[in-house]
Parts: structure tokens; C-alpha cells; sequence
């Protein structure tokens, strides 16, 4: 399903230990091979192994106007991105490591695309959500006003 959310009154939330990524230079050789070591072993949130990107397709995206939200401490403990290349910023691939699920990390990596949308006065994201990820919907819904929309709404 994809979705519209306007972040109008959305109020900034602190989040820690997290990193800004625009340039895939900027990540270090070892946070680099544990990017790679996940998304060789990278499983869905039912433990579920299935391929979302190799290490190429990061230093793609990080070449093609994509914002990395990284959350490291010692170990990364996941990421998503903004793709900054449709008519709205638009959300993508949120991911949590295996062992640090079910510590809200999810909801700390919406908070921080969420607050740096706001910081750079942005409004309004896109964003899609697979069918089978309930979760995800009350995140969104209680953070803006919140629509679904068609895949053709989503285009400059």
C-alpha cells in the first residue's frame, strides 16, 4: 500500500545514536563490511531470509540522491533511507538487525527520517508499506495525517 503523510504538527522526538549518511565514502570500511554481513544474512521481520539489496545497490543509491539513517552503537543496529528523487521525499527499507528487534528501534528510525523531513521543511513524504506489515500502519497514522494514495500520485 502506499501511503501520503503530512507532518504538519508533527512535534521533533530526541533519537540517539544514529548516523546521517549522503555519500557512500562516508561510511567507514567497517561499518561497510556489517552492512554487507546483514544484507548477505538479511531476513524479513518473520525471520524470513529473502534478498532487499547488495552493497552495490547501497553505493548506488547513496549516488543517486538517497539519505541513509543509520543507527550504530558498536554494531549496527539498522537503517532506512529517504529517495529524494520523486515528488515528494519518499521512504524506503526500514530494517532492523535480527538480535535488536522488539527494543523500538523501528519507531527510532521513523523519529529520525521523520525529524530531519522537518528539519529540511518538508511536510509531506511518500512512503509504501507491504500488505503484511500491519506494524507499520499505526506508526504512520499517528504521526500525520496519514492517506493511502496510488502508485501514480507518487511521480514529479
Amino acid at each position: 500500500m502506499h501511503y501520503e503523510v503530512d507532518l504538519t504538527d508533527y512535534k521533533q522526538r530526541e533519537v540517539v545514536n544514529h548516523l546521517i549518511i549522503n555519500d557512500y565514502e562516508e561510511l567507514t570500511s567497517s561499518q561497510r563490511q556489517l552492512i554487507n554481513y546483514e544484507l548477505v544474512n538479511f531476513q524479513d521481520s518473520f525471520g524470513k531470509p529473502w534478498k532487499e539489496f547488495t552493497i552495490n545497490e547501497l553505493s548506488y543509491r547513496l549516488s543517486t540522491n538517497w539519505t541513509m539513517f543509520l543507527i550504530e552503537d558498536l554494531e549496527i543496529k539498522g537503517w532506512s533511507f529517504i529517495d529524494w528523487n520523486y515528488k515528494y521525499p519518499y521512504l524506503k527499507n526500514r530494517y532492523v538487525c535480527p538480535k535488536f528487534r522488539g527494543q523500538g528501534l523501528g519507531t527510532e528510525l521513523m523519529n529520525m527520517r521523520f525529524n530531519y523531513l522537518k528539519e529540511k521543511n518538508h511536510n509531506t513524504f511518500y512512503g509504501f508499506v507491504e500488505d503484511w506489515n500491519k506494524p507499520a500502519n499505526p506508526i504512520l497514522q499517528q504521526e500525520g495525517i496519514w492517506k493511502e494514495i496510488s502508485m501514480n500520485d507518487i511521480y514529479k
